[in-house]
């Protein structure tokens, strides 16, 4: 402490003496021009002097305060010391005093609530003991009435099923002979319109062949003619040759078109019979169908159902038997 308040004396010393020399070397010129300054300049140097001084009275006041400051710090230390050890003592003291107090207390406690306990679990045994033959009435009256419910239901459905069986049955039968019918008038359609539209396929082929023998025929005339004009040394050879192919070629055409007006009848006659044949097999074989599904639906939809039946009420019968 005593290094830093030389310092700052030093500090304040060097302050004051630098100021002083720059007054005294600045008061010639400046006298005349800036007395305000000067004035302004020498307050601040002793304002500085004075909080050197300040702060060098505030350094001793420390220096001069911390054997007692210690000292106060020390006996505090030791007054909260002591203060601690009395409460720790008296802690330790009531402790002891209240140690068996509490356990007396804990324990009185702990035989209350096993005695609680105790009587709640007699009462739930005493209770359950009671109310056990009526829930079991209650359960044996509800199985009762559930097995009656279902047997009464199967009854019913079994009763509507022997009821809607004649029913269902004529339907079956009115939809297979429908179903035949259509069958029938399509087949007869089908054969009629082979046989209405066979004529006309005659006719459209025949025309066609002696169409296609006639392009023929002007193709190999055309052919010989170019021949004729395109070649005069070989027109001789040529024309023979074109001739000859081209007498073939009609011969050919015409062959062809007997070919087709001879084998037309026989054809139609031939598809027609075919279509006929397959009619009337369609015919026959819906007509065994509908016998068939006729003669099999009420057999085997009532020995179906009636077993189905009989069987669903049995088993449906046995958890009640059983319940009882």
């Amino acid at each position: 402490m005593k290094k830093l308040t030389l310092l700052v004396l030093s500090a304040a010393f060097g302050l004051s003496s630098a100021a002083g020399f720059a007054a005294t070397n600045a008061s010639a010129p400046a006298a005349a021009s800036a007395p305000k300054a000067k004035a302004a300049k020498i307050h601040h140097a002793k304002k500085g002097v004075k909080k050197v001084e300040a702060s060098a009275q505030k350094a001793q006041a420390a220096d001069a305060s911390a054997p007692a400051k210690k000292a106060a710090k020390k006996h505090h230390a030791k007054k909260h010391a002591a203060k601690k050890v009395d409460a720790s003592a008296q802690k330790a003291q009531a402790a002891d005093a209240s140690a068996p107090a509490k356990k007396a207390v804990k324990k009185h406690h702990a035989k209350k609530h096993a005695a609680k306990k105790v009587d709640a679990s007699a009462q739930k045994a005493q209770a359950a003991d009671a109310s056990a033959p009526a829930k079991k009435a209650v359960k044996k009256h509800h199985a009762k009435k559930h097995a009656a419910k279902k047997v009464d239901a199967s009854a019913q459905k079994a009763q509507a099923a022997d009821a809607s069986a004649p029913a269902k049955k004529a339907v079956k039968k009115h939809h297979a002979k429908k179903h035949a019918a259509k069958k029938v008038d399509a087949s007869a359609q089908k054969a009629q319109a082979a046989d209405a539209s066979a004529p006309a396929k005659k006719a459209a082929k025949k025309h066609h062949a002696k169409k296609h023998a006639a392009k023929k025929v002007d193709a190999s005339a055309q052919k010989a003619q170019a021949a004729d004009a395109s070649a005069p040394a070989k027109k001789a050879a040529k024309k023979h040759h074109a001739k000859k192919h081209a007498a073939k070629k009609v011969e050919a055409s015409a062959q062809k078109a007997q070919a087709a007006d001879a084998s037309a009848p026989a054809k139609k006659a031939a598809k027609k019979h075919h279509a006929k044949k397959h009619a009337a097999k369609k015919v026959e074989a819906s007509a065994q169908k509908a016998q068939a599904a006729d003669a099999s639906a009420p057999a085997k939809k009532h020995a179906a159902k009636k077993h189905h039946a009989k069987k669903h009420a049995a088993k449906k019968a046995a958890p009640a038997s059983a319940a009882n």
